[in-house]
């Protein structure tokens, strides 16, 4: 059977920090211009340009970065005799997405299945796999930790720094499946999973690139050998933005038809 195609999943948004701290450092800084009197001739304060500003330091320790209103945008567009509409576009890209990907038997590569969608396609296609382009798990080990794996995904992306900058990114991780069914605390691959879009995001970053897609692939044979396998793909499903299905040859995203029918097709199939 041919793999029938999904309906396209919209593109949705979210300010850019880093890219808005840019600019705004860039055009202060040509006009010679002081964070001081730049929020002076804002009409803002200071410590809100100075933090507006930070977020260009990729490995800041601030945990937050505030979100600017749309007369907070106008007022700094004004000050800089900036467009507001320029300067407003240029503080949004696409949103990241932290995709479950749940398949059987008859999945081909991920690679493939997320070639056949109908999403819009990122720049730069990366798989985490044993014989992929990276690799999170060069070190050998029969406990999870989720430091090293972070890790490893910071240095994998810094290697490939040059051929990724200015891109935008999808990543496919699926080692993890497979992994799970070796470790001696798989829950911790399930706990990792609410921290996992942050640590892609910031790692994507810092190399200069944007996660635009974060894919978890997860086998429905893997799952399986959970010791509650059902509720292991309910806390899976809680903690991603969408959840993609890939049986019986057909992909459905989170938008479509098959999904719900496909979500309880597979809690039968865990529980058998």
């Amino acid at each position: 059977m041919s793999a029938r195609k999904p309906t396209v999943t919209n593109n949705l948004m979210q300010f850019d920090s880093v890219g808005f701290a840019s600019l705004l450092n860039s055009k202060r800084n040509q006009l010679g211009w002081s964070t001081r009197e730049l929020a002076q001739r804002a009409n803002i304060s200071q410590p809100y340009v100075v933090a507006l500003e930070r977020a260009r330091n990729t490995k800041s320790k601030t945990k937050t970065t505030p979100t600017p209103t749309v007369d907070v945008i106008a007022q700094l567009a004004f000050a800089l005799d900036i467009d507001a509409s320029t300067l407003f576009a240029r503080a949004m890209k696409i949103a990241s997405r932290h995709v479950l990907l749940v398949v059987d038997e008859t999945a081909p590569t991920p690679l493939k299945i997320v070639q056949q969608s109908s999403i819009n396609q990122p720049q730069k296609w990366l798989c985490a796999a044993k014989s992929g382009d990276i690799s999170l798990r060069r070190k050998k080990s029969r406990q999870y930790k989720p430091a090293d794996i972070a890790q490893a995904l910071n240095t994998e992306l810094q290697n490939l720094r040059g051929k990724i900058a200015n891109q935008t990114l999808g990543l496919i991780f699926s080692e993890t499946s497979e992994a799970m069914t070796e470790f001696d605390n798989p829950q911790a691959v399930l706990r990792f999973e609410h921290k996992w879009a942050d640590v892609v995001n910031k790692a994507a970053t810092s190399v200069g690139a944007q996660s635009a897609f974060n894919i978890c692939v997860y086998k429905i044979a893997d799952l399986k050998t959970l010791t509650n396998p059902t509720k292991a793909f309910d806390e899976l499903i809680e903690v991603h933005d969408e959840f993609w299905t890939y049986t019986n040859s057909v992909l459905a995203l989170s938008n479509s038809s098959l999904a719900q029918s496909h979500q309880t097709k597979i809690r039968e199939l865990l529980t058998k």
